[in-house]
């Protein structure tokens, strides 16, 4: 065993030979901020040991932490997910805490989160995609919020000076190879008119009618109670939103709405007052039929089994099967929501009014991701700029269009086997 040591100690560092032949190097080191660390590691050469010593000494000039060769992906994740337990929604957190136990920790987790390379993390997406035995592989959705968790650890820990990489910076998962080129995000206007109209037929689909007349979200709905309805200053009925009823692995919880702009008065049109006088009667009727009595604070739409909120699962099923009945394209509870985005912007209605009753702290998130562009919208773009038709250059007309039908007309008001009594208006 040999040791060496420069003229200026540790600072300087020194060198070891161990009983291996490979050799470990010391050297005490000072940070910008007048921290001092003494950093070690071994090497196979004595020439590797002396550029170690060079390289530490550089870097702690420059105020660069050394990394943490031995923290896992699993321990970074872990730490992270505490930190932020007190900021996220219980919701979130059970959801981070799901990804982290079913996708990130089996394939991960035992890592060195040092050693990860944006390559890695692109298999590990592909991976992902790809069916394993009757389950099939995880959705493009779900593979972003996994790799948004490993990008909020990975962002604390450069910040807290253990890793200088963030590796999730250089990979992004791809859209499954089966994906359709356009999804479908909302009904057109004929769509929803028939999805409308037979939700209607369904006592078990009312919510999901309530749900495209107002906007709200599937946990905002359920969460309803007769408390939470009144009106405005000019005595427009209203619907109050204040909490939101979550689901995680079929365990049932409240919670605050989604944001601070999510509490908010939403305006009820008559169509929308008429299913709450139907659920009204039916609610009574139900509950009496349990031996029951409906309070201010009993679910405004309970299931007619056990007179408790109806579960998400349970209107995700009663959704496919209502857009069968119908003849539409089958799609999500929470697309209702885009349906009623997409369908008041396309009527004129101003996009800060929508926003607003959507609960929306920015309109431009209901621009982004809740408006949907309908074929006789673009085809009222078309222009006429032949001068020989209109005349002069600066002459532009807008060919006339047959003005759509409103997505909701005149509902039926007899020959239906239930719903609503109201008649919808025009």
């Amino acid at each position: 065993m040999t040791k060496g040591k420069g003229r200026n100690g540790w600072h300087a560092g020194t060198i070891e030979e161990l009983p291996s032949g490979r050799f470990r190097w010391r050297v005490r080191v000072i940070y910008p901020d007048d921290v001092q660390a003494r950093l070690t590691g071994t090497v196979r050469t004595k020439t590797e040991a002396q550029k170690a010593i060079t390289k530490a000494q550089q870097e702690a000039a420059h105020g660069q932490r050394p990394v943490a060769q031995t923290l896992t992906v699993a321990q970074m994740v872990r730490e992270h997910m505490e930190a932020m337990r007190g900021t996220w929604a219980t919701r979130s957190y059970q959801n981070n805490a799901y990804l982290f136990e079913h996708y990130i920790e089996p394939q991960l987790g035992k890592r060195k989160a040092a050693g990860i390379q944006p390559k890695d993390l692109r298999a590990h997406f592909d991976k992902l995609s790809e069916a394993s035995g009757k389950r099939t592989g995880l959705g493009l959705s779900g593979q972003k919020q996994v790799r948004s968790l490993l990008s909020g650890a990975y962002k604390r820990a450069m910040a807290d000076g253990v890793l200088r990489d963030n590796p999730t910076a250089h990979a992004r998962p791809a859209a499954p190879r089966h994906a359709q080129a356009a999804r479908i995000k909302a009904f057109t206007p004929e769509e929803a008119t028939r999805f409308f109209m037979a939700a209607l037929e369904d006592r078990w689909a009312l919510p999901l009618a309530f749900m495209v007349l107002t906007g709200l979200r599937i946990g905002e709905a359920v969460a309803l109670t007769w408390a939470d309805l009144g009106s405005d200053a000019a005595g427009v009925p209203v619907v109050m939103v204040s909490k939101t009823r979550s689901e995680f692995q079929g365990v049932p919880y409240d919670g605050l709405p989604k944001t601070a702009a999510g509490a908010r008065a939403v305006p009820l049109s008559e169509d929308a007052a008429g299913i709450i006088e139907d659920m009204r009667e039916r609610v009574n009727v139900e509950s009496a039929a349990h031996g029951q009595k409906a309070g201010p604070h009993s679910p405004l739409f309970p299931s007619p089994l056990t007179g408790e909120p109806m579960s998400h699962d349970t209107l995700r099923n009663i959704m496919e099967r209502t857009c069968k009945r119908a003849g539409v394209p089958l799609l999500s509870p929470h697309k209702l929501r885009h349906t009623y985005a997409s369908l008041n912007l396309a009527h004129g209605v101003h996009l800060g009014d929508v926003s607003a009753v959507m609960g929306h702290a920015n309109s431009t998130v209901t621009m982004n991701f809740y408006q949907t562009s309908y074929d006789a919208g673009r085809r009222a773009t078309r222009l006429n700029l032949s001068p020989a038709r209109v005349g002069k250059l600066d002459e532009v007309r807008e060919e006339p269009e047959a003005t759509p039908a409103r997505p909701l007309p005149r509902s039926a008001r007899h020959g239906r086997k239930g719903g609503p009594r109201r008649a919808m208006k025009p």
